[in-house]
């Protein structure tokens, strides 16, 4: 059978199902149908319905209605592919297929502007018609690197405007080191022997456009300033790396032996788990019900999220990260990445390990990207989800009787890793015993480093090694939360703690504080403000909490971590808009779901993200409100980060306000764990 005649989808899925094989396979033989000249595909995922249309039907799976003749959206596929034409250009095209019928009903050619994300086939290519070109061939052997050494590619998106008029080119930046072949083990840390060259390359054609000498000063060499390009009055470096040293973290190749006296520490649950995957994406645990799908951008998403039968949250994701890095000697500007919207979390998703990614009992979700040549590419054991103590939920000790009731926290972990190049990304959704919902992202891996000349140092960055200077960068990340807290029409209020003055009627001793609400009626944006306890508080006005009388709400504080500090004006600020403000509220809009737009790569300016959808000033109060919340880490290198840098952990904690009449988890056991025992090897009397 040819691709042109495989069957259409067949059986009746969930709208928010990720797809099939089958039904990959549907929407690329649609999208051959309807184009001439040769295809190569880069994602093809399921659409989500509008939101107008979506909602009807989950309503009814709430109340138990659904049947076979349930209306249900148009299930459709979004497809998105390169046309290379007879004469050689490429056309970057997208398509939106109905599966039912198999036909494609919408198509898009992105400008010139609207730059397509890198797929992982797309940057192995970069590196391998790299390392094949006489030219670069030629500059390598002029370095006079040692007998067995080879050169290992690290491609980059080329992050700055420095191309001039000619914004058709699409370019990608090669950063290069020095990888010790002689070891006998090809996990070597090639990091550690960073070489002083970068490769430029015609994203489209292939081609090498140059290659350029990176700076490699110190302190007052105000020469490494003028961008130097290899064989136009600079040579290449000799011998660039005589001054590194090796740094190595695979066990068996460490200069130390492993410690030998961490005895194990085991995650057992000897009844198997609390919580159950159906349908390979709905999720019930305790009181939480919610589904889960896949997106090659996003990664894992999160949707209809409700407690004890209660909505709390329509769609909630990561929507993007920015990295700049924060060195202004050139080339070394263009470093800014967006994970998401350059090469997709999805995309570069770990295939994740039982007993060291997740622990415990663990049910592992796949996901299906695409080839090339548009067949299925399964994933497997992108995303875990398991259970974890996460210490006392709360605690009382009775002073009248002397009896404390103890009740340990569980959280359900939804998690993801996601590996771009040199660093990792950890991140997480946890949903705990008391209604909160908490995102983490933890960084790790390995920094991004540069050439530094031996005995010198920089003002930007810090020497982690022998001739290697890890600069410094930042990392900003930004969450969308689509809420639906008892219902779609929701208000957003900031709410400040302020003390009162002091004044002999109402604050005689001065001691006194209010909470000074401010209302949001129109799309904009909101500040951190630690100095006055600030937090966003998402409530629904129509639902009175029966005890307090105040709306029912779920409400987090704002991170009060360090913004973009690229000047306004620059390349780097003017990309990144989101990551000026912490917290941003726009009306929902279908579709809108990346804080830095749409379009990251080679971006000039950030369009259609949370900056372009708050100017436009729409009415947010008691309305379908989107609130992103932005935070960050900004990362001046330690020499403890290297080689491998332990993990940051930043956290945003969503926590019902007034949603419940009392402590939700004072239903939760109260257990003692019988296992428990003294470190002489005696059990646990009771009282103990």
């Amino acid at each position: 059978m040819s691709s042109d005649e495989l069957p259409r989808s067949a059986g009746v899925k969930h709208p928010l199902h990720v797809l099939s094989a089958d039904e990959i396979r549907v929407a690329a033989a649609a999208v051959r149908r309807a184009r001439t000249g040769q295809l190569v595909f880069r994602n093809i995922f399921n659409l989500e319905p509008p939101k107008a249309q979506l909602l009807p039907f989950l309503d009814a799976e709430h109340a138990s209605t659904v049947g076979a003749d349930t209306p249900r959206p148009a299930r459709r596929a979004r497809v998105q592919y390169d046309v290379i034409e007879h004469d050689g250009g490429r056309l970057y095209m997208e398509s939106t297929v109905d599966l039912a019928t198999g036909q494609e009903v919408d198509e898009r050619c992105l400008h010139t502007h609207q730059r397509a994300s890198f797929t992982v086939d797309e940057f192995q290519a970069f590196i391998d018609n790299a390392l094949a070109d006489p030219v670069f061939q030629r500059l390598v052997a002029e370095m006079e690197l040692p007998t067995g050494w080879e050169v290992a590619i690290d491609p980059w998106p080329y992050g700055g405007s420095d191309f001039g008029d000619d914004y058709t080119t699409r370019l990608t930046q090669l950063f290069c080191f020095a990888r010790d072949m002689t070891k006998g083990n090809r996990d070597v840390n090639h990091y550690a022997f960073p070489l002083p060259i970068c490769a430029v390359m015609d994203t489209a054609t292939r081609q090498l456009v140059r290659v350029e000498r990176l700076p490699t000063g110190g302190h007052g060499d105000v020469d490494d300033f003028v961008l130097k390009t290899i064989g136009h009055g600079s040579p290449a470096p000799k011998k660039p790396t005589e001054h590194c040293q090796h740094a190595d973290y695979v066990p068996e190749m460490l200069n130390q032996p492993v410690r030998p006296d961490l005895k194990p520490l085991n995650v057992l649950q000897p009844d198997g788990t609390s919580f159950t995957v159906t349908d390979n994406s709905l999720v019930e645990w305790q009181k939480w019900r919610l589904r889960v799908s896949f997106t090659p951008r996003e990664c894992a998403v999160l949707h209809d999220i409700y407690y004890d039968n209660r909505s709390v949250v329509h769609r909630l994701s990561f929507s993007e990260l920015t990295v700049p890095y924060c060195d202004p000697r050139p080339p070394y500007h263009r470093k800014q990445a967006f994970d998401y919207g350059d090469a997709g979390a999805g995309r570069t998703s770990n295939v994740l390990s039982k007993g060291c990614d997740c622990l415990g009992a663990i049910q592992y979700l796949d996901a299906t990207l695409v080839t090339p040549s548009g067949e299925p590419d399964v994933s497997p054991n992108a995303i875990c989800i398991h259970e974890v103590d996460d210490g006392i939920l709360w605690k009382h000790t009775n002073l009248m009787t002397g009896r404390a009731v103890v009740v340990r926290n569980r959280k359900l972990v939804i998690q993801y890793i996601i590996t771009l190049g040199n660093y990792e990304y950890i991140f997480a959704y946890h949903l705990d015993l008391a209604g909160g919902i908490h995102l983490e992202t933890r960084p790790t891996g390995i920094m991004s480093p540069v050439g530094i000349d031996e005995g010198k140092t920089s003002p930007y960055g810090t020497v982690v090694g022998p001739g290697v200077l890890a600069q410094n960068h930042q990392h900003i990340f930004a969450v969308r939360i689509d809420p639906a807290v008892d219902g779609h029409d929701n208000t957003v209020t900031v709410q400040d703690s302020v003390p009162l003055p002091m004044e002999p009627t109402r604050n005689p001793y001065g001691n006194g504080y209010r909470v000074q609400s401010t209302t949001i009626t129109k799309s904009t944006y909101i500040d951190a403000s630690p100095l006055t306890n600030r937090v966003v508080k998402i409530c629904n006005p129509s639902k009175k909490n029966p005890v307090s009388g105040r709306p029912v709400s779920y409400e987090f504080t704002p991170a009060p971590t360090q913004l973009l500090m690229a000047d306004p004006a620059s390349d780097i600020a003017r990309r990144a808009k989101y990551a000026r403000h912490h917290v941003w509220v726009t009306r929902h809009a279908d579709y809108e779901f990346w804080a830095g737009g749409e379009f990251t790569n080679m971006s000039r300016e950030e369009e259609g993200g949370c900056h372009d959808a708050a100017a436009r000033d729409d009415d947010v109060e008691n309305a379908d409100v989107v609130v992103w919340a932005v935070f960050g880490f900004t990362h001046s290198p330690r020499v403890e980060d290297w080689p491998v840098m332990p993990v940051e952990r930043r956290e945003l904690h969503l926590r019902p306000v007034d949603f419940f009449s009392a402590n939700p988890a004072l239903d939760v056991p109260s257990r003692r764990d019988a296992r428990s025992v003294l470190v002489d090897g005696e059990c646990c009397a009771d009282g103990a």
